[in-house]
This record gives structure tokens, C-alpha cells and sequence, in this order.
């Protein structure tokens, strides 16, 4: 279990983190989620040991993790932090960078997670490549690689999907659920798009203005969203307002048909469709300014006014 008591931090004047408490239980893959600027990555380097809060404590477990101005060398040796900094050696090849991390292994074990790894995350032509000479995407997939094979408690990922095509990611992220099955390794990782956390995430917090305003599961903050700022991050959210009332609803939640019930009544007009694979994305304007977003609307013939009715 990794705790966050009351952490506050500041850059200058500027506020950062403003009495921040979290709780992550062991074994737990738990998702952070927010705009930019809001102190997402700020919180991870301060959890992993790399940064002094102004004031607050982090523990993992009964441990106290200092921050660098109370280590030698920065940062807990049972917590691993991905950035976009990568932090790799350079002028090592791929498979040295692997297995320099993995003395803790006897030599069969070392080589055999290493292949495994190299191949999880499409590496294998580039073993004996320098990682000076790797791409931005392969860097981070070396990255990546490194942390999971050090079996660490907690594994921190800032951003870990940013470069990954869309394959590998899933690759990545079924071998991620089974070692938090096999190993209770808790992960907890960064993003800004909220359908990363959706597909495999146990819990999520929102984080906006400095602060946690809400931790929830994926399935909770995608049906009941407290904001369209907040719902957004979980995939395609309208908004209507009628009578001063904010109605939020999904494109797959909601049709919209010509009916005489006594729904929600709103005048809207069809403005274009795009083909997106397995669906339509259809676009409707309310009024002057809102849009709505609808997948997989058979009939868009009408324009005039029509109700909101749920399937």
C-alpha cells in the first residue's frame, strides 16, 4: 500500500498540489487523470522519491519514502517511475539496459524475462542496438521494459502509452494485469485520455486544480459524471440544458427520435457524419453553440424539433 499525506507543493508562487491524501492499495492498477498543468506529474515524481514536497509524507507501507534532499542517490529502490525522460543508458544496447536492472535474477531467469520482454514490446531486431540510437517510441518501450523487469512493489507511468501503437498497447497492457495478479505489483499511471483507465484500471482519480476531486471506478466516472469538463475524459459526453438543468449523456446511451412522450424537448439540426471504422459519428447542433455526438444513428432525415428519449 502506497499513502499520500497532505502533500502541498509549490513552484515560485505558483501552486501545484494543495493538500493532496491518497491511499493506493498493493496490488492495485490505479489511474490518474486530469488536464495539463494540473499536477499530475508533479504528484508522481513526489511519490517515487525524486521530489521534495513543501509539506506531507509519502509511505509505502510502514516505510517513510524521503525525498532527494534526504538520499544520496534519488528515489525508493521498491518504486519505479517511467517519465518522458526515459533514463536509460545510452550508450548501452538494448539488452544491457534489460539486464543491468535484473541482477537480481540468476542468469537463466535474467535472459529468459529479457527475451520475453523484447519481444512483449516488438524490441527483438534491436537487442544489440545502442539506445542513443533508438526512436522516441522505442525508447519508451525500453523504458517500460526496464521498470517491469527490476519486479518492483510499485511501478509509477507517466504517460506510458504516448508512443505506443495501438497493438502493442494492448499487448502491454494484458501482461500489466497479469503480473498485478501474479506478483500484487500495484501500478499506478498517468494519462490524459481517459479510455486508457477505462480498459484496465481498478480505480481513478480525477485531478484538476490542484486537488483530487474525485476517485472512483472507470465504469462510475463514465455513467455518472459530476461535470462535462470531468465526463470528457472518459470519451464522448453531451451536455443539454434545459431550465437551468445540465442533462450529460453518452452517444451510445441516447437516441434521437420523433416521439410524443413527455421527454426532453430540444430543437436541433443535422450538421455532418464521419465514417469511423466500425461506426458512424453523426453531429447534431442545438440551438447556436451545442453539439451533440451520436454513434450509430440509423435515421438523421428529420432536423426540426425533437425529444431526447433513452433506449
Amino acid at each position: 500500500m502506497i499513502q499520500l499525506k497532505n502533500i502541498v507543493f509549490n513552484r515560485g508562487e505558483r501552486n501545484i498540489l494543495d493538500d493532496v491524501s491518497l491511499t493506493i492499495n498493493k496490488g492495485e492498477i490505479f489511474g490518474i487523470v486530469g488536464p495539463s498543468g494540473a499536477g499530475k506529474s508533479t504528484l508522481m515524481q513526489i511519490m517515487s522519491g525524486f521530489l521534495d514536497p513543501l509539506s506531507g509524507d509519502v509511505w509505502l507501507g510502514k516505510q517513510l519514502v524521503p525525498g532527494p534532499s534526504h538520499r544520496l542517490i534519488p528515489g525508493h529502490p521498491e518504486i519505479q517511475l517511467v517519465n518522458q525522460e526515459f533514463g536509460l543508458d545510452i550508450y548501452h544496447s538494448v539488452i544491457e539496459n534489460l539486464r543491468v536492472k535484473a541482477n537480481h535474477l540468476n542468469e537463466e531467469l535474467k535472459h529468459e524475462i529479457s527475451l520475453e520482454l523484447l519481444d512483449l514490446f516488438e524490441l527483438t531486431h534491436l537487442s544489440n542496438h545502442k539506445a542513443i540510437q533508438l526512436s522516441g517510441g522505442e525508447k519508451q518501450r525500453l523504458a517500460l521494459a526496464r521498470a517491469l523487469i527490476m519486479e518492483s512493489k510499485v511501478v509509477l507511468l507517466d504517460e506510458p502509452f504516448a508512443h505506443l501503437d495501438a497493438h502493442i498497447k494492448r499487448n502491454v497492457i494484458a501482461y500489466l494485469t497479469r503480473l498485478k495478479k501474479a506478483r500484487k505489483t500495484t501500478f499506478v499511471f498517468v494519462t490524459h485520455d481517459g479510455q486508457d483507465v477505462m480498459t484496465f484500471a481498478d480505480r481513478v482519480a480525477y485531478f484538476n486544480n490542484q486537488k483530487i476531486e474525485r476517485i472512483d471506478t472507470p465504469f462510475a466516472f463514465y455513467s455518472q459524471p459530476s461535470s462535462i469538463q470531468e465526463g470528457r475524459f472518459f470519451g464522448d459526453l453531451n451536455q443539454i440544458i434545459q431550465n437551468r438543468k445540465s442533462f450529460f449523456f453518452r452517444p451510445t446511451q441516447f437516441s434521437l427520435i420523433p416521439t410524443q412522450e413527455e421527454n426532453i424537448e430540444v430543437s436541433v439540426s443535422f450538421k455532418e457524419k464521419i465514417f469511423a471504422g466500425p461506426y458512424w459519428i453523426f453531429f447534431f447542433k442545438i440551438g447556436k453553440r451545442n453539439l451533440i455526438t451520436l454513434y450509430n444513428t440509423k435515421d438523421i432525415s428529420y432536423a426540426n424539433k425533437i425529444y431526447i428519449s433513452e433506449n
